[in-house]
């Protein structure tokens, strides 16, 4: 059976997905609270509402980031559980369609983006020392760069399984089991991962059109999921995505301010150049699993949405 037909099996009813629903967001809303309690018993000055220079230097990055990340890991856990008990289904099947977890094809994914935005980065930062620009600070700092990247290491790639796990499978196989249409699920879970993302700041400091740079990152992992049967390679992208904005270069105004090796002093600019170079990325991309993992033909791929 199909990855995304995989939601055929087990409990269906409409009160196991409004529970499931329910239970996700009170885990998130309770690793929330995380948070305040750790301020309120370490930080009794800090102001939560305030996210300025000096509560980022007391708290620290890593800390904050570490609190931040912390709801996924009880939603993920959470949701594998009422997959398992409220759903009736196999743990496995909200990962994959086959046998068994496909961990080369997460590895691959995951060191082939992790080597693709390693080198762009670098070309830019080497480009930009080369004519003497100073938008790129080394700021390398082993006190602070270790514990970040023992959080990274641990906790984004939960993060990042757990979006992949509720856009990428309960959501985008609870969409085609209700709307019997594969495209229309895809793009609904894509527009819903937009979505999900206009709390972000860099949303607030370049403008609500980079909610399309969220919606293209959906659309094509939702494609990649569907096609290959399987969250395994969505969740290596992501993962690899999350990991080097967290701990290879960061900015002031984007979701992960870290102590990354880099620190990026540009402006955010108009954001086209991002979205510009996803166009070329994800179809570029694609066109390269299909070959590796001989994926069926266009016609095929078409007929089946």
């Amino acid at each position: 059976m199909k990855f995304i037909d995989l939601a055929e099996n087990g409990n269906n009813s409409p009160l196991t997905y409004v529970s499931g629903i329910l239970l996700i967001f009170i885990l998130y809303f309770l690793g929330s609270l995380g948070i305040l309690v750790d301020i309120h018993y370490n930080f009794p000055t800090l102001s939560i509402g305030s996210m300025d220079t000096q509560f980022y230097q007391t708290m620290g990055h890593t800390r904050f980031l570490f609190w931040v990340l912390f709801p996924y890991l009880l939603v993920f856990i959470g949701v594998l559980l009422h997959h398992r008990w409220m759903h009736q289904r196999p743990v496995l099947q909200a990962f994959t369609s086959t046998d068994g977890f496909r961990w080369k094809r997460l590895f691959f994914a995951f060191f082939l983006i992790l080597f693709v935005m390693v080198g762009l980065m670098s070309l830019q930062i080497y480009a930009d020392g080369f004519n003497h620009g100073h938008a790129f600070t080394f700021q390398f700092n082993p006190s602070k760069f270790f514990p970040l990247l023992a959080v990274s290491l641990i906790m984004l790639p939960i993060q990042t399984a757990c979006e992949e796990l509720l856009f990428r499978s309960y959501l985008l196989k609870g969409l085609k089991l209700r709307i019997k249409r594969t495209g229309t699920a895809i793009l609904l879970s894509a527009l819903m991962f937009g979505i999900m993302h206009i709390g972000n700041p860099e949303i607030q400091e370049i403008g609500y059109h980079m909610l399309v740079y969220y919606f293209l990152s959906g659309l094509f992992l939702a494609l990649i999921t569907t096609v290959d049967d399987g969250l395994e390679l969505a969740i290596g992208y992501h993962a690899a995505n999350n990991l080097i904005a967290a701990i290879f270069v960061t900015t002031d105004w984007q979701v992960f301010r870290t102590d990354a090796l880099f620190l990026n002093h540009q402006d955010p600019g108009d954001g086209w150049s991002s979205l510009i170079f996803l166009l070329i990325l994800f179809p570029s991309l694609f066109l390269l699993l299909k070959r590796i993992y001989r994926w069926p033909s266009w016609k095929e791929i078409m007929q089946s949405m």
